[in-house]
């Protein structure tokens, strides 16, 4: 059984945890968030950004624990006590979301009657790790993942924007 086999997976789809944020204008990233859990501090320009980041340090930290096949740190339910200029807050990670750090970095390809079984082919695509998928040994198709979609299209979407503007100034 898979650590995060989507039938019988050993992994919770969300972990939980606290964090203390503090704004300091004077500082250049003005949001510092500390979190308990890793014993760490992150810095932001907004709230957003420290949760976003503190999100991302305690998910790869998390994959760091599975890889050395050590426990993860127990969910929290009850938020800090701060100090009075301190905003407690939870930290939701989705550990589904970070599992591209510990998967098998090996480019897969399989035939196209591989979608007889979609869930074995599904298992093997991770963010920034597709699965090829090939008819009459010809690469076809790639199941990537929404997060890889989503980033390939606000890309283009970029792109497109940038020529549009590079096309405006010149008329």
């Amino acid at each position: 059984m898979a650590f995060f086999d989507p039938i019988d997976s050993l992994a919770p789809m969300y972990l939980t945890y606290s964090g203390l944020i503090r704004h300091d204008e004077r500082e250049e990233q003005p949001y510092q968030m500390y979190m308990p859990v890793v014993d760490q501090t992150v810095a932001g320009k907004s709230v957003y950004d420290v949760l976003t980041r503190g999100r991302e340090m305690i998910g790869t930290l998390l994959m760091e624990r599975i890889m050395n096949h050590e426990d993860l740190p127990e969910p929290e339910d009850t938020l800090p006590i701060g100090d009075a200029d301190e905003m407690p807050t939870f930290i939701n990670v989705e550990l589904d979301r970070f599992k591209h750090l510990i998967a098998p970095k090996e480019t897969v390809i399989r035939p196209m009657n591989a979608l007889k079984q979609p869930k074995q082919v599904l298992s093997q695509v991770y963010d920034f790790q597709p699965v090829f998928i090939t008819e009459d040994g010809i690469g076809r198709y790639v199941v990537i993942s929404m997060k890889d979609y989503d980033m390939f299209q606000n890309t283009i979407g970029m792109v497109l924007d940038k020529q549009d503007i590079a096309d405006a100034m010149e008329d």
